[in-house]
């Protein structure tokens, strides 16, 4: 198992890719931490899906945009499982608006979730591990839309190229304390947000289907495609890369995509 015995938390791990990462990393043999902002009845099913790998699964709701809910999230995790091994940043929240149309709330409250809860909970997480003195690894889930825009993304795009800049800085401060952070950047994923696990399943539901000529792998992507590259950068495969953004989006940015590809 490639992380047998880590301690592992999760943020925005209800639903989507969040659960998919959750489910592997307890495959793997991990004991994970659940949250998300309300323990609705998608989250109900990532606790139980976890808890019947046999892993110690523990649940932490938490607003992430509030350092006051990071803090104790993060205290509850250590509390419960003895450490802090791996945190994964998944949490998101969604503005999609025209650049005239945004409001200072909308920026405010979509970056206190995206960029600032992200940066508090890799600040918070590392002291622990700083700490503990035996190292730990940090991902935070960026996109491709860090990379270009499309329409009505610009809080979400600011943000997400954001944490790829914030990860070299603190690849950098962290240097000789054994922590490595890093950020995956997803292309089109099925069910994203959504919670219908029936939807994961390749041949249901897939809201990137109309991509898939400007995607070589000809497919969109499933959560358990963003998890297996967590599975590498969790465990010690990845033990010589520190402050990188990994693309996984099937090819989607290598040729460009529908709107870049239109004619006139």
């Amino acid at each position: 198992m490639l992380v047998e015995g880590k301690k592992a938390l999760v943020t925005g791990s209800g639903r989507g890719i969040g659960r998919g990462i959750a489910l592997m990393l307890a495959q793997e043999g991990a004991d994970v931490g659940v949250n998300d902002i309300e323990r609705d009845e998608p989250a109900e099913g990532t606790l139980k899906m976890v808890g019947d790998t046999g892993r110690q699964v523990s649940w932490h709701q938490a607003d992430v945009s509030k350092s006051s809910e990071i803090n104790r999230m993060i205290d509850e995790f250590v509390e419960t499982h003895g450490r802090i091994d791996i945190l994964v940043n998944n949490a998101v929240k969604t503005y999609d608006k025209p650049f005239l149309e945004i409001s200072e709330e909308d920026w405010d409250a979509e970056v206190a979730v995206a960029l600032k809860g992200y940066f508090i909970a890799c600040q918070r997480a590392a002291r622990e591990m700083v700490k503990q003195g035996d190292g730990g690894r940090l991902v935070n889930i960026s996109s491709v839309h860090a990379l270009r825009a499309w329409s009505g993304d610009m809080i979400y795009g600011v943000c997400k190229a954001g944490l790829m800049r914030m990860v070299r800085s603190i690849a950098f401060d962290l240097h000789g304390h054994d922590i490595n952070v890093n950020c995956i950047l997803p292309g089109y994923i099925d069910s994203r947000l959504l919670p219908p696990e029936e939807e994961y399943k390749r041949g249901k539901i897939d809201h990137a289907e109309y991509a898939w000529p400007w995607i070589p792998c000809n497919r969109g992507g499933l959560p358990e495609d963003i998890a297996k590259a967590v599975m590498f950068l969790t465990s010690d495969l990845s033990s010589y890369v520190n402050g990188e953004s990994i693309v996984v989006d099937g090819g989607l940015m290598v040729g460009g995509t529908p709107e870049m590809c239109k004619e006139g």
